[in-house]
């Protein structure tokens, strides 16, 4: 029986979720009113296209828009950690 085309590297289907273990090394950053995830990445990454790093390391949060203002949110850093962790090849 063949595999369907239209069931491998299916946009729609569902990913694997990628686990980012907690580091002591990580900042805790209080999310607080008119900040968004891309500001934040920017901030300690240098690179807004990396909040999904941030909401990947805030499992309880499905978007940033779920993310109460007064909260304590965890940043990976340093970054390369999660990449070498993901085996992810990518200069930073």
């Amino acid at each position: 029986m063949a595999v369907s085309r239209y069931l491998t590297n299916n946009p729609f289907s569902p990913q694997p979720i990628r686990k980012i273990i907690p580091s002591y090394t990580d900042i805790l950053h209080p999310f607080k009113m008119g900040e968004r995830l891309d500001n934040i990445a920017y901030k300690y990454y240098k690179d807004p296209l990396l909040s999904w790093v941030i909401l990947a390391a805030n499992p309880n949060y499905e978007n940033e828009f779920d993310i109460p203002f007064g909260v304590t949110i965890r940043v990976p850093f340093p970054l390369q950690r999660v990449f070498d962790a993901w085996l992810i090849n990518q200069d930073i």
